[in-house]
């Protein structure tokens, strides 16, 4: 799962949702080809904070609450004319108990994510 925010748009969409395998944060720039600029951490935390999905640690790493994963998965979903897989809560659970044996989720159980500055 890649948790995809559009600074540019303030944007915020789940792509991969049936993808247990990894959990990632991509945020898009302010203008196409701009690397992590002044202001783009900022930019983040708002469209995070925005959309009900997360807030920026004070290490920079995106904190991402379980409840909103499953609301992204479940738009993402629908989207595409469906809905979430009978198996994709048994998946995303054991995704997230994997990912607190490695230090990735936060005390309140949101996952925690490096942020990929994306072009």
């Amino acid at each position: 799962m890649e948790l995809v925010v559009d600074l540019s748009t303030g944007g915020v969409v789940l792509r991969g949702h049936q993808d247990m395998g990894r959990f990632s944060v991509q945020a898009l720039p302010l203008h196409p080809g701009d690397g992590p600029a002044e202001g783009a951490l900022g930019a983040l935390a708002a469209a995070l904070s925005v959309h009900g999905v997360g807030t920026v640690g004070p290490d920079g790493d995106v904190l991402v609450p379980t409840a909103a994963v499953r609301r992204l998965a479940l738009d993402a979903a629908h989207q595409h004319g469906g809905s979430l897989d009978p198996d994709w809560e048994a998946g995303f659970c054991g995704m997230v108990e994997h990912a607190a044996t490695k230090g990735w989720t936060s005390e309140d159980g949101s996952l925690r994510a490096h942020v990929e500055w994306g072009v």
